[in-house]
Order: structure tokens, then C-alpha cells, then sequence
């Protein structure tokens, strides 16, 4: 895009104001914040990609030698991600705004 202006913000939320507005014409966000804005605002805002640009692996931390919690954390989520599970929560609390009425 070599006629885009890069457009810097102090305050995330300023960012997608201006998107909003039509002040701006996108935007690169930390997921799930930019698919909750566009839930929140289809007839302005949507997400061109179905993929993200990176993934960011996420970790539990384990005692050194404590093989017992290692392979139990190792197994919940093999059995989850067979299950489906995995998949449905990460569906539900990405890509959903569904649980929104549970926490107000």
C-alpha cells in the first residue's frame, strides 16, 4: 500500500473512533478487539481476513521435574481439542459477543 498514511494513536479506543467515523479506512488490532468492533458495528466495520497475521503461542508455567502437572495439562487439552471443546470456547469468546450479559 504505498500511498497508505500510517496514522499513530496514544489510545487504542481513539483508533477505532476515527475507523468509525470514516476518518480512517482500517486498522490493525490485537484480536479479539477488532472483531468485537465490527460485531458491535456491521454496518460500518468488517474483518477482510479470516486468518490472523501471527499467532502467539499461550503457556502454562510448570515446576521444573513436575512431570504429574505436565501431563496432566498435556492430556486436558488433547482430550478438549478432540472433543471439540477447544474450538466451541475459542469460537464462543472470540467471536461472539454472546457471553457479554454474563458479566454486566
Amino acid at each position: 500500500m504505498p500511498k497508505a498514511k500510517l496514522r499513530l494513536f496514544d489510545d487504542e479506543s481513539q483508533a477505532y473512533q476515527e475507523l468509525i467515523n470514516g476518518k480512517a479506512h482500517g486498522l490493525v488490532g490485537s484480536a479479539p478487539t477488532p472483531g468485537f468492533y465490527a460485531l458491535k458495528h456491521p454496518e460500518k466495520l468488517f474483518l477482510p481476513l479470516k486468518e490472523t497475521f501471527a499467532k502467539e503461542p499461550i503457556g502454562f508455567a510448570v515446576r521444573k521435574g513436575d512431570f504429574d502437572t505436565l501431563n496432566l495439562f498435556d492430556n486436558w487439552i488433547r482430550v478438549k481439542e478432540a472433543q471439540g471443546w477447544l474450538k466451541e470456547r475459542n469460537h464462543y469468546g472470540f467471536e461472539t459477543k454472546d457471553w457479554e450479559s454474563l458479566i454486566q
